[in-house]
């Protein structure tokens, strides 16, 4: 009966769980994500000096990297996961310190909350994009706070969240670009 579920499941095009090899493309993923975490770290320090809306628009990029385990692996889990790996890796080479894993485990699980709300049974871009945004989004929100900004003003928070989360979208459609290159390489596979 078992073996009947996990068959009409993969048919559909939804695993049960992640296999090993889901869970290291995940980590692969994160590691790879750190690199263009770290960058986007002192970016943002650098641009923090000049104005937060430049850090807002950053955010988006921040988003996709914390999307992208999930529109790749496609399991429950992967952006957490990859988003784990990321945060160790910040851990150690960016200012925000070990902060930066308990931060990043957060922004995994708020990406993942859309699909869960699915239990994981919907792939859709429209929710790839609704997590993208609603991350993007919180980030923004706080970005005023982060770089230090003295008292700011809930028009500031809201243009912040609106920038990232703009950007968001705009980050998102080249992961998709992405994905499909990696479906068409054969190097990731999608059941039908």
């Amino acid at each position: 009966m078992a073996d009947q579920n996990v068959v009409r499941n993969k048919q559909r095009g939804h695993k049960s769980r992640p296999t090993p090899r889901d869970l290291l493309m995940a980590v692969a993923i994160g590691i790879a994500g750190s690199v263009v975490t770290v960058s986007v770290s002192y970016l943002q320090l650098a641009a923090s000096a000049v104005h937060v809306y430049l850090v807002a628009a950053t955010l988006g990029l921040w988003a996709l990297i914390c999307v992208l385990p999930l529109l790749i692996v496609r399991v429950p889990g992967a952006s957490v996961v990859a988003c784990l790996a990321m945060g160790i890796v910040c851990a150690v080479t960016t200012p925000f310190g070990p902060a930066a894993i308990g931060t990043l485990l957060l922004e995994g699980i708020i990406v993942e909350l859309p699909f869960l709300v699915t239990r994981y049974r919907q792939w859709s871009a429209g929710l790839f994009a609704l997590s993208s945004v609603i991350v993007a989004a919180f980030l923004g929100w706080l970005a005023p706070q982060a770089v230090g900004v003295q008292g700011p003003s809930a028009g500031m928070c809201l243009i912040c969240a609106v920038i990232a989360a703009v950007g968001s979208v705009v980050f998102l459609a080249g992961g998709f670009w992405l994905d499909r290159r990696l479906v068409a390489a054969g190097v990731v596979e999608r059941s039908a």
